[in-house]
């Protein structure tokens, strides 16, 4: 999809416009991350307290990787992390929030030389104290993408490997118990390459398994979709694609008991890779797709995660190339069931770019994580852009390289706004005596309408309250006057 729309909004010296705010806005920003040669964003869980935590990958001292997982507040700033790892590489795909509260982990390791790589998987509690650790696999490689738990309190974790099967890669599976116990495994494939990159639980608590196949179907490589009852048998698998490369990167139930999944094809008249989307209902019948030959275009585009938000709308993301300064940008993409367009924005530099997941944020915007080789002092740097509902965001980076880094900084302005979401109580920190004639403090909503002002005249506070509790959830605008300076802030207010 070519379609690019960009929304801004130009506040010039506050006017005043006619008209009523709706709606809370939701918050914007754009944050990387990373104080290592390479750091590399690859999930996140949006925090009860509206933060994030972030999974990465970085580089160790040593010259390895290790699992960082990086806890954020609710405007993208760090407060906390947790590295993990003891081995030569610790490499982390996939991560979520247990019933326990507590955090589990899947990716690979080569603690163990002798055996290659093997499936791992990591158990924390809700401070993300390790609890238990566990790996899986054979002689040959074994590498987990995808990991979830099952309506039976236990684990399902999915991928490839190299150690079991009639050749090559093949699709592997592995059920735990909660203590990370194997309860079965089961390999899928033919004499070719086969693996799996995403799983969901679907409402009956069967499996369903996204990736791609080699060996079955009738192209290069062809979307592989497997069902699997909680036994590990079979119950209908398929292949879906046409003639060139298709492969599958995220699979997801839908609200109606169909499925979508989302990744790459060559395929259906593309000119490189382009995004791809099938859609179809509770009885496995096709619905709707991307690429249509309207949305064919220059360039290479590939999607790696979709979600379907609270609307029941499919947002996609992962990269896009052609379309801005020459390398790989993010994207993220907005559509509605029949292939209706919603909005899409792309964002980058003159280096690589990427979206690795994309989730909703509890405010109604999207969160997307990834990857950026051109913004951060890093060789990769973690990446973590928060949008509107409708795609808008801020095109100015802020990057962060260690906890408690934008505490400091805020130490050594001037002026601040501390916090800048709240649900509605606010203060202004005066840390020079800039102001000891005194000010004046104005408070705008989006509109440009004035909601509070007064004038300041202790010299000797540093702390000077703003409470706007009464007024509706949203976006607005602090300005200070000085004789001599005119200063604004953003802040948002939301009492949820």
């Amino acid at each position: 999809m070519k379609k690019i729309i960009v929304l801004s909004i130009l506040i010039c010296a506050l006017q005043i416009f006619p008209g009523q705010l709706s709606h809370a806005q939701p918050t914007v920003f754009k944050h990387t991350y990373g104080n290592m040669p390479f750091n590399y964003g690859q999930k996140i869980i949006e925090s009860s307290d509206r933060g994030y935590y972030i999974l990465s990958n970085v580089s160790a001292s040593s010259g390895n990787n290790i699992i960082d997982i990086i806890r954020t507040d609710s405007l993208g700033h760090i407060i906390g992390n947790k590295e993990i790892g003891e081995g030569p590489v610790y490499w982390a795909n996939d991560f979520f929030r247990t019933s326990d509260h507590g955090f589990l982990i899947c990716g690979l390791t080569n603690k163990y030389p002798a055996k290659g790589y093997d499936i791992l998987l990591i158990k924390t509690d809700s401070s993300l104290n390790t609890e238990w650790e566990k790996t899986y696999g054979g002689a040959d490689w074994d590498i987990a993408q995808a990991v979830k738990e099952t309506f039976d309190n236990a684990y399902i974790i999915v991928g490839k490997t190299y150690s079991y099967g009639p050749s090559n890669d093949n699709v592997y599976v592995v059920k735990t118990d909660f203590q990370g116990d194997t309860l079965w495994t089961r390999t899928f494939g033919g004499d070719s390459s086969d693996y799996a990159t995403s799983v969901d639980i679907l409402y009956d608590s069967t499996y369903l398994i996204g990736g791609a196949t080699n060996s079955f179907g009738y192209g290069d490589y062809d979307g592989y979709v497997l069902n699997l009852g909680r036994n590990g048998d079979t119950i209908w698998t398929k292949t879906y694609g046409e003639d060139k490369e298709d492969i599958i990167y995220s699979i997801k139930q839908t609200p109606d008991s169909g499925f979508v999944f989302v990744g790459s094809t060559r395929s259906y008249n593309a000119i490189q890779h382009e995004n791809w989307l099938m859609r179809f209902d509770k009885n496995h019948h096709y619905w709707w797709r991307l690429p249509e030959f309207w949305d064919i275009g220059p360039g290479d585009d590939m999607v790696y995660d979709v979600f379907i938000d609270d609307s029941s709308r499919y947002i996609l993301t992962g990269y896009t190339t052609g379309v801005g300064m020459g390398g790989k940008e993010v994207l993220m993409l907005v559509m509605g069931d029949g292939d209706v367009f919603h909005c899409s924005l792309t964002d980058g530099s003159a280096n690589d770019e990427s979206g690795n997941q994309v989730i909703q944020s509890a405010d109604g915007g999207y969160v997307i994580v990834g990857s950026t080789q051109g913004i951060g002092p890093g060789l990769s740097n973690i990446y973590l852009l928060k949008t509107g509902n409708n795609c808008y965001f801020t095109q100015t980076p802020e990057h962060i390289l260690a906890i408690n880094e934008h505490a400091t900084a805020l130490s050594e302005k001037s002026m601040y706004i501390t916090p800048t979401l709240s649900g509605g109580k606010y203060n202004i920190i005066i840390n020079e005596p800039l102001f000891s004639e005194g000010f004046i403090i104005m408070v705008y909503d989006i509109m440009g309408r004035l909601i509070v002002s007064g004038n300041m005249n202790n010299a000797a506070m540093q702390a000077f309250p703003i409470d706007i509790s009464a007024a509706a959830d949203g976006l607005y605008f602090i300005e200070v006057l000085t004789k001599q300076t005119r200063s604004t802030f953003k802040i948002v207010k939301s009492g949820k």
